[in-house]
């Protein structure tokens, strides 16, 4: 088992490189993606939940810190407004497709919300069965709704923008020019922020930890004039789509495939009111579309981070916004369920 997950991860990592090289966008990501896809559905799915995952997210979550400057924190105060106005249309969203999907599927009301309540993926699917969901069901939808846009985003923003996506995030210094001081203190940043997420697990805990620690590392511990080499930054990124895309399998497919055409438009409301949802924001804060996109779209955090990474388009700020979106959902998520769940037995009374 361990010689084929490794045998997978060095696919995935030459893969992107390939997908990079040949500059399709973010193609670090989505070459990752597409071997865990592919290997899902053709051989069978490998687990990488725990440890591994949150090394994966923890060294990304460092990378984004220290590219980040303290300008960062002034910039996400202009945007509070618009964050809230679009914070409440996505979980109006979750809400709305919770119950087109209760009415049009035999699946029950908490399921149906859980299934498409708008981010943190993996803790909506551990919450959803403490709560007395189909964890199963909840998680094959979310699983394809992550591996969707993670396939489309990049692509959509490269199609759609007249800039040369492909050769963005390939600014960098070679591993060789990088002190091994700097990279030593690096690895422990990845290491502490890993401790930190068991210790006091919250959600979005490992993206939030290590932009944290890695600003305050990059900017008061070590120099980095240059940043660190984009290769590392480009396998974490091969490395989280494998992962991610490995858990879009034949049981999730066939377990989707219960759900059948109303899984497909309601995936397809997802996309549609994410690119509507980027043009308010974009019309709200004066940020380029394409930004604006990755910071709004339901999708995950690290995910959209990543892809911010790959196609340089302020994963900074994409972060934050993103980790932001999540802490507010995950305070609100209780309440929006206690409702539910009178509505529930009142029907039932």
């Amino acid at each position: 088992m361990k010689g084929t997950k490794l045998l997978l991860l060095s696919a995935a990592i030459f893969t992107g490189s390939l997908f990079s090289y040949l500059q399709i966008p973010a193609g670090w990501l989505l070459g990752g993606l597409v071997t865990g896809v592919t290997c899902g559905m053709a051989y069978r799915r490998l687990v990488f939940d725990g440890w591994p995952f949150r090394t994966i997210l923890a060294l990304i979550g460092c990378n984004i810190g220290f590219m980040m400057e303290p300008g960062i924190f002034a910039l996400l105060g202009q945007y509070i407004f618009p964050l809230i106005l679009t914070l409440s249309l996505t979980m109006a969203l979750g809400v709305g497709l919770g119950w087109l999907m209760n009415r049009w599927t035999d699946l029950d009301p908490l399921t149906a919300y859980f299934c498409c309540v708008p981010g943190g993926a993996s803790e909506v699917i551990g919450l959803s069965s403490d709560y007395g969901a189909d964890n199963r069901m909840v998680a094959a939808f979310h699983t394809t709704r992550i591996t969707l846009f993670v396939l489309t985003i990049p692509i959509f923003i490269g199609l759609t923008t007249t800039a040369d996506i492909g050769s963005m995030g390939s600014a960098g210094p070679a591993m060789s020019e990088v002190s091994p001081v700097v990279m030593g203190v690096f690895g422990i940043c990845v290491a502490v922020t890993v401790l930190l997420y068991y210790l006091y697990k919250v959600p979005a805990g490992t993206l939030f930890y290590g932009l944290i620690i890695g600003f305050v590392a990059g900017h008061w511990v070590v120099t980095t004039a240059h940043g660190l080499p984009s290769v590392i930054g480009g396998a974490g990124q091969a490395l989280l789509g494998a992962m991610v895309g490995i858990r879009f399998d034949r049981p999730t497919f066939y377990k989707l495939k219960e759900i059948g055409r109303p899984s497909a438009v309601l995936l397809g409301f997802y996309f549609i009111f994410s690119l509507l949802l980027a043009l308010l924001f974009h019309a709200a804060t004066s940020l380029p579309y394409v930004t604006s996109l990755l910071s709004t779209v339901p999708a995950g955090a690290a995910e959209m981070s990543s892809t911010a990474i790959a196609l340089d388009l302020e994963p900074t700020l994409v972060s934050s916004l993103h980790i932001i979106r999540v802490l507010v959902l995950f305070i609100c998520l209780p309440f929006f369920v206690r409702l539910l769940q009178k509505l529930i037995q009142k029907q039932s009374a």
